[in-house]
Parts: C-alpha cells; structure tokens; sequence
C-alpha cells in the first residue's frame, strides 16, 4: 500500500469516527453532595450521528466555575478556571509532546481538555468514566497500592514539567504563590478554623485524657500558626524546584483498576491552583490529604524512596541537563514540611472522610471569616480519635520542641 493510499484510509476512518450531528443532549451532575468544593461538576450526555452514519452514545464533562463567597476569596474574576485553561493548553499540552518525543508509553496523566467558554465559565473535558477512570471513595482513603501508583505519577509529572522549564516552555514565575503557604485569608479559614473546631470536639466528647494536649493547642495564636506554616515553605534558592499540581489529593485523581482491583493508571483532574515550589509540597499533601493514615505512618520511608525513583528516573528519560536532588534532599524537604503536612491532617481529615454532606459550608466560613461553617460534630464521631490521634500527639510534640 502507498502513501497515498494509506493517506485516504485513515483520512475515512477519521471521518467514520468524527461526531457528524447531535441528536439529542441532556446534562446532570457528575458528582453527589459534598464531594466538590469549589466548583460545579456536570455530565454531558449526547445522542448523536457519526460521519458513517451510525448512531452512538458520547459523554463529556462539563466543569462550571462556582461562584459562592468561597470562591471570591482566593482568586478573584474566575482566575481560577483561566489558570487551569492554561495549565491544560499550555503545559500539559507541552508535557504531550515531550512524551511523544521521548516514546513514554506510560499514558498522560491527565484528561483531554476540549474547550473552553470563557464567557460561561464552561471547560469541557474527556470523560474518564467512560474510558474506565474511577475515584477512590471519599470516605475510604487511599490504600498502598494506590500510594505507590499516584507517587510515582507524581515523580513523573514533576520531572516534566522541570523539563519544560529548563527549555523555557514555562515560567517559575507564571504561577501565583501557594495558597496554603502564603494567603493568610485561606490560612485562617482553610487551616486554623477547622482546628478551633477540632478543639472544641475534643473538648466535648475526646475525655479528660486529651483536656492536657487541647489545652495546649489552644494556645497556639494565629499568627504563630500563619508564620510557621509559611517557614515551612520558604525553600532557599538552592533547593531543587519545579511547578506543583497544587491540589493533588483523593478526589483530583482518577484510578483505572485491573480485573483484580489493583490500580494500573492514573489521571490528575484540577489544575486550578498549581504553584512553582520544592516537589515536597505535592507529596506532603497528597500524604497527608489522601492515604490511609497506618499506610503513612508505617510506608513513610519507601514511600518517599519511591517518589524519589521516580523523580530522578524520570528526569533521566526526559533528558534533564541540570543537577538531580537526591534522597537526602528530597528527604530533607519532606521533614521541613512536616508541621504543615500534621496540622493540615488533624484540622480537615475528619471533614474529608464523615459520612456526612455538610461537614463544611465554605461559604459561611468565608463569610464569617471561620468563625462558623464547620461542623463540630464530625470531630466528636466515632473512629475520629483512632484516625488522627497519633498525628494529634506529634503535633503537640513539635510545639514542645520548638
């Protein structure tokens, strides 16, 4: 067959395949309550005609910017969605380009963007589900099998986009600082707040046997809280930085499992707050954010070695020229993020993992400024005190040691 020929061919297996018509749409939310924070999540369903005339079944998802008083307070004017439309068109499209030339075969770890209305506030994007991508239940955190999977997709997205950069295809400074880090409006709301209410839950129904560890949490102000939250992420100059998802946690990943349930592959969704840092920042949260809590405290260690592999393997295939951190490094910057990796667990895991749909109103806490909005009966549930106890007491131990 000569080129020509072939050139015809695929021409008419494209054109078999194209959407020709829609016939009939219909729309519905993706998502149940209480499962996303900061945005509106919908399917999009299509009856339609295809070039060859067959009559198929296509579904999309149709993200829709939130417009709640929460939303007004990090970003403002939809900055949110125009950061995220930038990430999918500019870097992630980038990061396609460098595994092609490469021939990573692994898959992209993220979705297919396919538009985007800026005057709806609309982005379109691929479907996962229909391609076999799941989430991992809220209310069951991650377990091995799925930690080692997203760390090492972790290493690989890194290594890209430290690549990228290198060739100057993106910017250190194109990205706003971290919110977590650095914006005190969400350091009060998103990090102290919930911890008040944590207090008040141990207070209430914990026992005289944590009045001693509540006491002394209480004591801790605002403002030391905010200043030790953004030392922990003011990395020097010479630490090995990159571009961070920025909100890398159980509901930002897709998983495609095999016939026995391990995870196989992963894709990233939400890239509204990505932010240039040491890579720790990522997988300080994603552990601390995501996984079961006996999975990091006894996986730690390989955990972060596996991380690291796939940093530094990754950086190799991709061609970086510049210096590589090592263990110790990357070790290093984990432990400097130690504070705010516990802190940020034992104020909001209670929330991510109850049962309950109205754990927090991030509207109200916004408005209020966290003096309303989380629920205190989520800290007083049953298991709350197994589930982030441990962390509770290392928390207090890193205070008594400062």
């Amino acid at each position: 067959m000569d080129k020509e020929i072939f050139e015809v061919v695929l021409n008419k297996s494209a054109q078999d395949s194209k959407i020709k018509r829609i016939i009939e749409m219909k729309s519905e939310s993706a998502l149940p309550t209480g499962e996303n924070f900061t945005s509106t999540i919908l399917k999009i369903t299509l009856k339609v005609v295809l070039g060859n005339g067959r009559i198929a079944t296509k579904t999309f998802i149709a993200k829709k910017g939130y417009t709640g008083e929460a939303a007004e307070q990090p970003r403002k004017e939809n900055s949110l969605f125009r950061t995220e439309v930038s990430v999918y068109t500019n870097v992630l499209r980038e990061m396609g380009y460098l595994m092609e030339e490469f021939g990573d075969t692994e898959g992209p770890l993220w979705c297919e963007f396919i538009h985007y209305s800026r005057a709806d506030s609309i982005i379109i994007l691929e479907d996962l589900k229909a391609s076999g991508f799941n989430t991992v239940k809220r209310t069951e955190p991650q377990d091995l099998d799925h930690a080692r999977l997203a760390l090492r997709s972790f290493g690989r997205y890194h290594a890209m986009a430290k690549v990228l950069e290198e060739r100057g295809l993106i910017s250190k400074d194109g990205y706003k600082p971290y919110i977590f880090l650095n914006d005190e409006v969400c350091i009060r709301n998103l990090l102290y707040a919930p911890f008040q209410t944590l207090i008040k839950g141990m207070r209430k129904s914990w026992g005289e046997e944590w009045t001693e560890y509540a006491d002394k949490l209480s004591r801790v102000s605002f403002e030391d809280l905010s200043k030790r939250i953004k030392d922990s992420g003011n990395f020097d100059d010479n630490t090995f930085k990159c571009l961070n998802h920025g909100d890398g946690w159980n509901n930002n990943m897709m998983f495609k499992h095999d016939w026995e349930g391990k995870p196989i592959e992963m894709r990233f969704v939400d890239f509204q707050v990505p932010h240039y840092n040491s890579p720790c920042m990522d997988v300080t949260y994603y552990l601390y954010s995501s996984i079961n809590p006996s999975v990091r405290h006894q996986n730690l260690k390989s955990l972060i070695e596996l991380y690291h592999e796939s940093l530094t393997s990754s950086l190799e295939r991709f061609g970086y020229k510049g210096s590589k951190p090592t263990l110790e490094d990357i070790n290093n910057g984990m432990e400097r993020l130690v504070f705010f990796g516990t802190w940020f667990f034992t104020s909001t895991f209670a929330c991510v993992l109850t049962e309950r749909t109205d754990a927090m109103d991030l509207d109200l806490i916004f408005k209020t400024n966290g003096e309303e909005g989380y629920n205190l009966s989520v800290y007083c549930e049953d298991g709350v005190i197994e589930m982030i106890g441990e962390d509770l007491k290392a928390l207090v131990k890193l205070f008594d040691e400062s």
